[in-house]
């Protein structure tokens, strides 16, 4: 299926309810490195600032804080402890601790500045821990809204619980269990699918003009985030994959189409990468080791101190043409592939400048299940350039037509047609 790019001028507006792509735009590159959780109990402690400033909030294990070091905690946090029971013990209203707690962790994060530096709920974590893993338990499909109110579906992945049971694109959602969800919306189903606790759901659908019910056993699904196709051009064979977002499956994904186009003899390979806003660094590095020679420099991470050069350490290449696609919501890893096959590889770049993050995150889980994430490094092309807030400037600079978004498909996508006439020449 060609996804339709950004710019829906004049078409009826869609909401996506679907749970497992709703985060894409938020997602960044981060390592997958996590720090080590404790597992005895911790004492918390919360700031809260006055004026507007926000709260604090830190933590430690009582058993990992003894002596000097314990006392020194708690003398660094006098000011916290002492405003947060002032507050606690003597406010006249009505509080609620755990949203205290959460303002705390959304105080300390604002005041850094960075807009990378983020807190997530407990609800947001678990669906940014689904999308970024790949997978997730549920049926293994993609609805939306449409402006009529009716639920669609508009992707079933292959191989999924959904998919055995027989669900259709196309298929209209009328019940769910029994229940009517004609004044419902797509998030409603989601979120009932997900907190049901039931191990199968019977979905009533609307399947040319008549009712049908659909059940299914939900179990793992895996999120297909690589899709591939052969495409022709002038008797050449083409590849094309792809690359929604890098997670943890994305590699295993992508080599799996790359290997089923190889064995049909392609004289080139266009990676699309629209859209994609980033995710894993390890995931985006295993692409980039597929094509560049060894010892070819894939990106940089500098920090304060110094600055490394991530090479290609291993022996797998490739020699054919490769052209990516980007446009202004290629972001992160995404760029990190783009400027690898443009400086290392020799490729093309075609598309819109890209999105411009040239910094690294890393995940931290708090204690009760929501997330931190703060930036650690900023990462520069293998050329040594800082693409932050300025994004990765094409080979071939080529804007979408109004006639493709007017009509989406592979011979309507004036980058794509720019890509296949650079790579059959």
């Amino acid at each position: 299926m060609l996804k339709k790019r950004k710019k829906v001028k004049n078409k009826d507006k869609i909401k996506k309810n679907n749970k497992f792509k709703d985060k894409l735009k938020s997602m960044r590159l981060s390592h997958e490195k996590k720090k080590d959780t404790f597992t005895t109990k911790e004492v918390l402690a919360v700031m809260f600032f006055s004026l507007g400033i926000g709260f604090l909030m830190c933590f430690g294990s009582v058993s990992l804080f003894t002596g000097n070091n314990y006392i020194a905690v708690l003398k660094d946090l006098d000011k916290v402890v002492d405003t947060y029971y002032a507050i606690v013990d003597n406010y006249y209203g009505d509080l609620d601790k755990d949203t205290l707690i959460d303002g705390a962790v959304e105080g300390m994060i604002s005041s850094v500045g960075d807009s990378y530096t983020s807190y997530s709920n407990i609800d947001d974590t678990n669906s940014f821990d689904e999308t970024i893993n790949g997978s997730y338990e549920g049926i293994g499909c993609s609805i939306v809204t449409y402006s009529d109110n009716k639920i669609v579906v508009i992707d079933v992945f292959d191989n999924s619980p959904a998919s055995k049971a027989g669900l259709k694109i196309g298929d209209v959602v009328i019940k769910v269990d029994g229940q009517s969800y004609l004044d419902k919306n797509g998030d409603d189903v989601s979120n009932y699918i997900k907190d049901s606790g039931k191990d199968k759901i019977v979905l009533t659908v609307l399947r040319d003009d008549e009712e049908k019910d659909v059940t299914i056993n939900l179990s793992k699904v895996e999120i297909p985030y690589v899709t591939g196709k052969l495409l022709e051009k002038d008797n050449k064979k083409i590849g094309y994959i792809d690359v929604a977002l890098f997670s943890s499956t994305s590699y295993k994904q992508f080599k799996k189409e790359l290997i089923s186009l190889e064995k049909q003899k392609i004289d080139g390979l266009v990676i699309d990468v629209r859209g994609n806003s980033g995710g894993y660094l390890s995931s985006v590095t295993d692409i980039a080791n597929l094509f560049l020679e060894k010892g070819k420099i894939i990106y940089k991470l500098e920090s304060s101190s110094e600055t490394e050069n991530k090479k290609d350490t291993t022996k797998e290449k490739r020699n054919y043409k490769i052209a990516v696609l980007i446009d202004e919501d290629s972001a992160s890893a995404s760029e990190i592939l783009a400027s690898a096959i443009k400086e290392s590889y020799g490729g093309f770049v075609v598309g819109t400048n890209s999105y411009g993050k040239g910094t690294v995150q890393q995940t931290k889980k708090l204690l009760d299940g929501s997330m931190i994430k703060y930036t650690t490094q900023k990462w520069l092309t293998p050329d040594g350039n800082f693409i932050n807030e300025v994004g990765v400037t094409p080979t071939n600079k080529v804007v979408l037509s109004e006639n493709y978004y007017q009509n989406p498909s592979y011979d309507t996508d004036d980058q794509l047609q720019e890509a296949l006439n650079l790579l059959i020449k």
